[in-house]
């Protein structure tokens, strides 16, 4: 069911994604605030690109770049684009949004849900992260909601465990993966 416009210019200014049952909320994307004092080492990420788009890049050249690489894009707007069954960490991801700015692509969420308390993807997630960056910046648990932040000079890198309710109104527990400048 997913739409495919390519490099066609007459696309539609906005289209609204189809209503997916466990689909997270959208939210207004804000930028994770980096501790007062932050020392960075040399294992800290490097964030340039988001499946394969370069941070920067503007929200038409993102669209097509997608539709064109075979993305299953569920639909765009006020400056998101809804991704379904990306491809992130040799993961897929049921759910991903992109997020624009006036300068073009500043960030993204990958979402993996489960109707109960099932923290396997995000230990998985943090496993890869340790061995590849050491030890978060910053950690914070609290009401059974995670977030561990690791920190580079060119951006960030976010992963969540948390308990929240999708658009159909039921409790979920998502793992999201955030990363960008």
């Amino acid at each position: 069911n997913h739409r495919h416009y390519g490099d066609n210019h007459h696309r539609p200014a906005h289209v609204a994604p189809p209503v997916r049952p466990h689909r997270p909320k959208a939210h207004v994307y804000h930028r994770p605030t980096p501790p007062r004092t932050i020392v960075y080492h040399s294992r800290c990420p490097v964030i340039t690109t988001i499946l394969g788009i370069h941070l920067g890049t503007a929200f038409n050249i993102s669209l097509n770049y997608l539709y064109n690489n075979g993305y299953i894009v569920d639909g765009y707007g006020n400056d998101m684009i809804y991704l379904r069954n990306a491809p992130q960490l040799s993961l897929i991801w049921p759910d991903a949004i992109l997020h624009y700015g006036p300068n073009g692509l500043i960030g993204s969420e990958f979402s993996y849900s489960t109707s109960h308390y099932d923290m396997s993807r995000y230990n998985q997630v943090y496993s890869t992260f340790v061995t590849q960056y050491g030890s978060p910046v910053s950690y914070n648990s609290s009401g059974g909601n995670i977030t561990a932040t690791w920190w580079g000079r060119e951006g960030y890198v976010q992963l969540q465990f948390r308990h929240n309710y999708s658009y159909d109104g039921h409790l979920r527990y998502y793992t999201t993966l955030s990363f960008g400048l």
